[in-house]
């Protein structure tokens, strides 16, 4: 007889991830900095069904390799996935990895540091989420915004307030210049002065606007 715990633990696992979605990242928080949820596109992307929950395992010996080659797989599901819905900036996909040990979830960091560029290039942004990750909100350095109850990635497309996160690096810049540079142009229709401000900075440091 099979026995049915392995589907039982993936289950309680889904219905986790399901729970924090709804609960706190489409949820107000009052340390955010601002109004609204957490993420303003899980709403939105689940009502549209373009959100996507995997479960990935990372076995008893978990390494930097194998959760990295995770987040690289998952992009490469991400682009092949035939998704549902027009929109293509609601298109969501969140990797679990529910046996990551507590003490194995710093790969995570490690792994997001590693992958991000070959997100970055694609037009997506991959954020790691765990009960130790120390990541804080753009607009509030002493909140731990991307905690979770199991180790996981999220992975979607760039965004407008996505510049909090890519005005670190000029190729990080350059591509979200190429996809947003135009709304901050003359007669900018960018209404959150922050925003604003981290664009302005990231252009004068890395050059100045294309030619």
């Amino acid at each position: 007889m099979t026995s049915t715990a392995p589907l039982v633990e993936f289950a309680s696992a889904l219905e986790t991830v399901e729970e924090w979605l709804i609960e706190y990242i489409s949820a107000s928080h009052p340390e955010i900095g601002r109004t609204g949820p957490i993420c303003p596109f899980v709403a939105p992307s689940r009502k549209n069904r373009t959100m996507e929950l995997r479960l990935r395992l990372a076995g008893h010996a978990p390494t930097l390799d194998l959760i990295s080659e995770i987040a690289h797989s998952s992009l490469r599901e991400y682009e092949l996935t035939t998704w549902q819905g027009r929109n293509p900036m609601l298109r969501a996909m969140v990797v679990a990895l529910p046996d990551l040990r507590t003490e194995d979830t710093g790969l995570l960091d490690k792994a997001h540091a590693r992958v991000k560029d070959a997100f970055v290039a694609q037009g997506l942004m991959i954020g790691q989420f765990h009960e130790n990750c120390e990541v804080t909100a753009a607009r509030n350095p002493r909140f731990a915004v991307s905690k979770a109850p199991l180790p996981l990635f999220a992975i979607r497309s760039i965004a407008l307030h996505d510049v909090f996160f890519l005005s670190e690096r000029p190729h990080w810049f350059q591509q979200y210049r190429k996809l947003f540079g135009k709304f901050f142009g003359p007669g900018s229709t960018v209404m959150d002065p922050l925003l604003v401000e981290h664009y302005q900075q990231a252009e004068q440091a890395y050059g100045g606007p294309p030619p």
